[in-house]
């Protein structure tokens, strides 16, 4: 049986960033750039920080150094928070017992404070008999 009979002989397929670890790299990529998009658009974040991707490719060859296996991982950096301020002040009980208060407890109120909204009456259903 001669060679040509078998079908022919496809060339083997060689590695490039689409389809090493199955296409792994450019899944992450895109999954990683949607996390750093919203990062950037999020108001609350820093404009101007730098944000990071990073994909790494891990080579370990076999002692016959014909083999090699791949690892790869993705990770990426995203700005913070803003920081936010306020200010605190502290108070103390009777039992000597502290707590946090949004307005300095030593400061006199010149204005009255307003009264509490009073909740709404309950609504009471009646059937068209009553």
């Amino acid at each position: 049986m001669s060679k040509e009979a078998a079908g022919p002989v496809e060339a083997p397929i060689t590695i490039n960033i689409g389809n090493v670890c199955d296409g792994a790299f450019v899944d992450a990529f895109e999954l990683k750039l949607q996390e750093v998009l919203k990062n950037i658009a999020d108001p609350s974040t820093e404009a101007r920080a730098k944000r990071e991707i990073r994909l790494v490719l891990k080579l370990h060859p076999k002692d016959d150094r014909t083999q090699i296996n791949a690892e790869f991982t993705c990770e990426s950096k995203l700005a913070g928070l803003m920081p936010a301020t306020s200010r605190m002040f502290i108070g103390k009980d009777a039992e000597g017992s502290l707590y946090a208060l949004t307005e300095d407890p030593r400061q006199m109120n010149i204005f009255t404070p307003p009264k509490p909204a009073e909740a709404p009456a309950v609504i009471q259903f009646k059937t068209a008999g009553e």
